[in-house]
């Protein structure tokens, strides 16, 4: 059997092991499962009192900060994590490349996340009484291609990034950056002018919109196809660039020329972002939606 065909039975392996580590470790099952729950009822009672409508409108930041949460520190770091631990480097005569264990850490954290998120809506719809969504296919496509997407910006930063508290920052960064300029903290129609237009710029926003859409039964994913399409190019261009800029082991280091290859991640939210600011009514929209469903 050659290395080719060696490659799908690896990452089925590895994703095993992956999940069957995490079962056994009672801080990663605490940060994976139920730390999100926590934080729906934090946004349910303080933000929403309880009111049906109001978590229903809130379920859409909640999702995301979930998997953009998975996405950033779920996989990532652990990729950081395995490398100064020296355990990548034990992987590495085996004839597979870097493939198995990059598609390992996404499948596993997509298992993963597909059952927290579920189990999100099980304890929003039993505690708090909203309405089962009426589309789960359209979010289970846009909350897949999500995490996926950040999920490969997490294992970009992964790679450029030397040292686990470098990782860190600038994950931290940009985890504060999604979170609070997109509408998944502050709601989007509360936001200035100034950062409504900056929001356009980055996925949090178009997730957190378009779970939202899709609740309140508004949205067709077809008229979300330039969000989509630039979910798939980042996730397939940051798996790339993973790959091509994947480490071993601490020793192996990068030149700022090397460094340099993680921005083409940035350019299909770029573009996206351009697009969304001249010619679309993306901000009206989101806008409009809070102002329909969230109490005066």
């Amino acid at each position: 059997m050659s290395a080719t065909q060696r490659r799908p039975l690896a990452t089925v392996a590895l994703t095993s092991i992956r999940l069957k580590l995490l079962v056994r470790n009672r801080s990663a099952i605490f940060f994976a499962i139920v730390f999100p729950i926590v934080f729906e009822f934090i946004y349910a009672f303080l933000f929403a009192r309880g009111n049906p409508q109001m978590v229903r409108f809130l379920m859409g930041p909640v999702v995301v900060l979930t998997i953009l949460g998975s996405g950033f520190w779920g996989v990532g770091l652990q990729l950081v994590f395995f490398r100064e631990k020296n355990i990548l480097r034990r992987f590495r005569p085996a004839p597979l490349g870097a493939s198995p264990l990059l598609l390992s850490g996404l499948v596993a954290n997509w298992v993963v996340q597909v059952f927290v998120v579920a189990l999100e809506f099980v304890v929003a719809r039993a505690v708090f009484h909203i309405p089962w969504p009426g589309s789960v296919g359209k979010l289970f496509v846009l909350g897949t291609l999500g995490l996926l997407a950040f999920a490969g910006i997490g294992m970009v930063i992964a790679s450029v990034a030397n040292t686990m508290q470098e990782t860190q920052v600038i994950c931290n960064l940009a985890w504060f950056a999604f979170m609070f300029l997109s509408g998944a903290t502050v709601p989007f129609a509360q936001l200035p002018d100034a950062i409504q237009h900056v929001a356009l710029f980055l996925p949090s926003f178009y997730l957190v919109y378009g779970m939202q859409d899709i609740l309140f039964g508004t949205a067709r994913l077809a008229t979300m196809t330039p969000e989509l399409i630039a979910m798939i190019i980042t996730t397939l261009t940051s798996y790339f660039l993973a790959r091509k800029l994947f480490r071993w082991d601490q020793q192996m280091t990068l030149s700022w020329r090397e460094k340099a290859w993680a921005l083409p991640a940035l350019i299909p939210f770029a573009v996206l972002g351009l697009w969304a600011n001249l010619f679309s009514n993306r901000i009206a929209e989101a806008v409009a939606l809070y102002k329909a469903v969230w109490p005066r």
